[in-house]
């Protein structure tokens, strides 16, 4: 079934279950590169499909670009098939708009002007029915208007339930989340794979003879084209399979791209709503002056959510002259792997301390196709973008052996596509004037990072957006609730009917072996105007009001003022008030000075 785009104002209603799957692949018969670009309409030649809006492939089972959409379940499902879901790792079952992103925003381009953006307003979901399996988000959004979404059963996302950016009016109620998915069989890194494969082939399409050295060998375009779509193939077969990547019969592929925890490698949250924008730099310190800009007017109420499970994996970022290194598409260029603390795609020299380059799938295409965009030799079009890739041509150098000076410098604390990691939260609530969170369930979380890669290997720390000490990862960190740079419906009236409220809601067993910091309630940032009242928390069983430990029933940042914390909260434990406490403060806040990017093109590859 292909993406539906309504551009009316229709009522739908399912009358059956829907498995979003717009490539069947028969196995038995198809090359390996059929395999690989299988799922992709663009290079399928199917005329119906923007060459903009989906370059990055089907980014939806349903975009909707219309207002006045109502759509009822009917007690049916709608999901992503098992075979789509691993080939097309940016997904979202329901899309709020006609891209994934506004204008000259994230890994590609997928509108040239605001005129092309068409968010969708006052949309309705309705249940009883199930959201069911995606690769990213059940619902993802920018720049709505009035979204409501009720009695729908969401689970087996990787990323998110619901994540809505830059939203004036969103309603979430009586919904139930049993589980978020827990048999992911693959890395970012093999996002990475598939998104710079067809570069690669363009590059081997016009220019057959390009070749250059890699890792001591000459290996021309066709080689590593070849090399390529034979690992994707071989990762597709074994996965279809046996759900795993098979370590005996594809041992290179198992190191590349097995995912040891089987849930998402990247953020991880239920519910996520955002100011203007991707939410993947640090928290927020402070609203924007354009109100333009903030989410408002939230409602999150009577929901449950359990069984969550989550993973993030820390990519150390391969740094020149300050600049991250990160391919067409934004992934990082990756040469150490967390998972076995060991450098991939080089070798060190115990004696001389000099590094030498030996090269992957990944990385081999990646400098291949950096090259090919530097000499000008790649051309580009509205579907092979380039502007966000910043291989240089140090590395590039160092890579066909012509400079063995250059060593590796790294930056730390973000992931496979240099997002700041933050660790977990269950609802974030950030950039946002007016919200109520109420009667909520959060139970059973489990976090299954491991902590921070030793400080020996990074250069410097990812501080994105705000820039409390970078040293002081989050990487295994867990929150329940967590509000930032959050105020009142009115800022002129801070309480009463016009607070925001977080009230009633019940949060208990939140697990992470490696955290640092485990808050049920967590307030961040500028906020103000914020009533917290009759909440439960009680994040373990054996855990109370220490100051030794990493568990806080509720923390307000010293940042925060004007919230009223009322006596009919019970959080077993305890409440730290940073601006009274000196338990389990937070580094000082050190804002990014105005301009400044750590980032080429102004911002990750998601501001270019």
């Amino acid at each position: 079934m292909p993406p539906r785009s309504p551009s009316f104002s229709p009522y739908c209603r399912l009358c059956d279950d829907i498995i979003f799957c717009p490539h069947n692949i028969d196995v038995e018969t198809a090359s390996d590169e059929q395999i690989a670009q299988a799922f992709d309409p663009i290079e399928q030649g199917n005329p119906k499909y923007n060459s903009n809006e989906y370059a990055l492939g089907f980014f939806a089972a349903i975009a909707v670009s219309a207002d006045d959409v109502s759509i009822s379940l009917n007690g049916h499902s709608i999901a992503q098939c098992r075979e789509h879901a691993l080939m097309q790792r940016f997904f979202a079952v329901i899309e709020l708009a006609s891209a994934p992103f506004t204008p000259s925003v994230g890994p590609h381009n997928f509108v040239s002007t605001e005129s092309d953006f068409k968010a969708a307003k006052n949309f309705k979901l309705t249940g009883p029915g199930t959201i069911g399996l995606s690769s990213h988000h059940g619902i993802h959004g920018n720049e709505n208007e009035d979204v409501q979404i009720s009695g729908v059963t969401f689970k087996d996302f990787e990323v998110g339930a619901v994540s809505l950016n830059n939203v004036k009016g969103l309603e979430i109620k009586n919904c139930d989340i049993p589980n978020n998915r827990h048999d992911v069989p693959v890395l970012g890194s093999f996002s990475a794979a598939l998104k710079i494969r067809p570069y690669l082939k363009r590059l081997l399409e016009t220019n057959p003879a390009y070749s250059m050295t890699l890792g001591g060998s000459v290996k021309s375009v066709e080689d590593v084209y070849a090399t390529l779509v034979s690992r994707i193939a071989n990762v597709y077969n074994d996965v279809m399979q046996y759900g795993f990547i098979d370590p005996v019969t594809h041992p290179d592929e198992y190191q590349l791209f097995n995912n040891p925890h089987q849930v998402i490698d990247g953020p991880c949250y239920v519910f996520l709503v955002h100011g203007k924008g991707p939410a993947v730099g640090g928290f927020g310190e402070e609203q924007a002056t354009d109100i333009s800009a903030l989410s408002a007017d939230v409602s999150i109420v009577n929901n449950n959510a359990q069984n969550i499970k989550c993973f993030t994996n820390e990519v150390l970022a391969t740094v020149v002259d300050g600049s991250v290194q990160n391919d067409a598409r934004g992934a990082i260029l990756q040469f150490y792997n967390a998972s076995d603390t060991s450098y991939i795609g080089m070798d060190m020299d115990e004696v001389s301390g000099q590094y030498t380059y030996t090269g992957n799938v990944n990385l081999d295409a990646q400098i291949m196709v950096a090259k090919a965009i530097n000499d000008v030799t790649l051309g580009v079009d509205n579907v092979l973008q380039t502007n966000v890739n910043s291989v240089g041509l140090d590395l590039i150098d160092w890579a066909e052996g012509k400079d063995s000076s250059y060593t590796p410098r790294f930056r730390c604390n973000g992931d496979s596509m240099h997002h700041v990691i933050k660790g977990s939260i269950m609802i974030r609530v950030e950039d946002c004037q007016g919200f109520i969170i109420k009667g909520n369930t959060i139970d059973n979380v489990d976090i299954l990072s491991e902590g921070p890669l030793p400080d020996e290997l990074c250069v410097d720390y990812h501080k994105g957006a705000s820039s409390s000490d970078g040293s002081d990862r989050m990487l295994a960190d867990l929150r329940g609730i967590s509000v930032a740079a959050v105020s009142a419906y009115d800022d002129d009236l801070r309480d009463g009917n016009d607070a925001s409220m977080i009230c009633s809601n019940t949060i208990t067993n939140l697990n992470s072996e490696s955290a640092k910091l485990i808050a049920g309630v967590d307030v961040q940032g500028v906020s103000t105007g914020v009533d917290i009242e009759n909440n439960y928390v009680n994040l373990d069983r054996t855990a109370f009001d220490s100051p030794d430990d990493k568990w806080i029933g509720l923390r307000l940042r010293e940042s925060a003022s004007g919230i009223a914390v009322k006596q009919n909260n019970n959080f077993v434990q305890g409440v730290v008030i940073e601006s009274e406490s000196q338990r389990k403060l937070l580094p000082v806040y050190l804002p990014r000075p105005a301009g400044d990017s750590e980032w080429p093109n102004n911002g990750c590859p998601f501001g270019h």
